[in-house]
């Protein structure tokens, strides 16, 4: 994930290595077990949101079930065999000065076969200011500094709606 990070660092014109140390300080493992569910439109594997840490690499099964808000509407991202799905978060969006997204997801129950997805995701230590990256100083930066913190609380607190989280620290 470390050379993802590089790469995506290159590519929004940040020195080498801007990522490592404390904006990427816990690596999180997850793995989700969504059972079967005949009528799929009773529940939801996992809710709408978008990842609140920096970045996210998900392994789909080939059981389909991941959709993304796009364009006022849900879509499939339909499971390619071995491929890895990076999600951009909410703190790269910070960072990039909004250069970044980070999608509206959610995750459907599947009517004949249970599905298993195994994700990873990158977390800033608690105590870092988080902000955009001083090389935008030629821009205005859209958001005020924060701890992870800080921030994970205000996200918890507004149901994990990322617009609102997001508009508590903007500038």
């Amino acid at each position: 994930m470390l050379r993802i990070l590089e790469v995506i660092s290159e590519g929004l014109g940040l020195k080498p290595g801007y990522f490592d140390g404390e904006l990427s300080k816990t690596q999180l493992l997850s793995v989700n077990h969504h059972i079967r569910c005949p009528n799929p439109s009773l529940t939801l594997g996992m809710p709408e949101h978008s990842d609140p840490n920096l970045i996210s690499l998900l392994q789909q099964s080939s059981v389909p079930g991941l959709q993304v808000f796009h364009h006022g509407q849900w879509m499939d991202v339909d499971p390619i065999p071995h491929a890895l799905i990076l999600i951009p978060g909410l703190q790269l969006k910070v960072i990039s000065n909004g250069k970044f997204s980070s999608p509206i997801h959610r995750v459907m129950t599947h009517s004949e076969e249970a599905r298993t997805t195994i994700g990873t995701f990158l977390i800033p230590s608690q105590e870092i200011c988080i902000e955009p990256a001083k090389e935008y100083s030629g821009e205005d930066p859209l958001y005020r500094g924060f701890t992870y913190k800080e921030f994970f609380s205000t996200f918890t607190q507004s149901n994990c709606d990322a617009d609102t989280a997001l508009q508590y620290f903007k500038k």
